[in-house]
This record gives structure tokens, sequence and C-alpha cells, in this order.
């Protein structure tokens, strides 16, 4: 069963891909409650990742990604928030889930994503 049937782009748990990610915040932090960050899957057209801080539907995003082995810088991709969740963790802590859409994607990161989506 297809939840989302729509989808352009298949997407791949992001801890399957030799990749780690960056995110510029709009804003700073409060030093009490440093941004804690998770990215949960990805395709060609966005980004799923948790996060104990909330975004704001249409906020822009710079979003980097380095290999996980060496730090080389794959690319950087400019997104806008799509949809915001909140995520009971049953810590305590408030986690939300920012789906964010990308314009587009470096051609680097681009081939370790799957092309089509699988057949029905």
């Amino acid at each position: 069963m297809s939840y989302f049937p729509e989808r352009k782009h298949p997407r791949i748990e992001f801890h399957q891909l030799p990749l780690v990610f960056s995110l510029r915040l709009p804003d700073s932090a409060p030093s009490d409650k440093p941004p804690r960050m998770e990215a949960k899957n990805i395709s060609k057209g966005g980004l799923k990742f948790l996060c104990n801080r909330r975004f704001t539907l249409f906020d822009s995003l710079q979003i980097a990604l380095f290999e996980k082995s060496s730090g080389k810088p794959m690319g950087s991709l400019q997104g806008r928030v799509v949809r915001v969740e909140e995520i009971d963790t049953g810590f305590g802590e408030r986690t939300y889930g920012i789906a964010v859409e990308f314009g587009s994607i470096p051609e680097p990161v681009a081939a370790l994503l799957p092309v089509s989506s699988p057949s029905k």
C-alpha cells in the first residue's frame, strides 16, 4: 500500500548513505538548548529530519552534505519547509519531524539516490 502515490522520487533511509548533514539555522539557538538533529530519509526531491527545534512552514533552509568517512563536502542544498509534525518520543523533550523540499540537488548526491520509484 502506498500512502503517497504522488511522490516523484523514491526515498532512501539516510543512514544507508555514506553522508552526514549539517543545517544552517535561520537564527541562533539558546545556549541552554542546543539543537539536536537526525536525518531520517532523503530523495531527489527532499529530506526529512527530526529536530528538537520547531521550524515554520515555508522557512528557507540551507543544508550541507558531507562524506561520512572523509568530511569532504558533497554539496549544498537550498530547501523550504513543507511539513512540520510534533512527535512524542516519550523522553519529555519536544521533537519535530521536519520535511524539506529541495529546489535542486548536487550531482554527487543525486548519484547516490535511487533513480525512479519502485514499480507498484
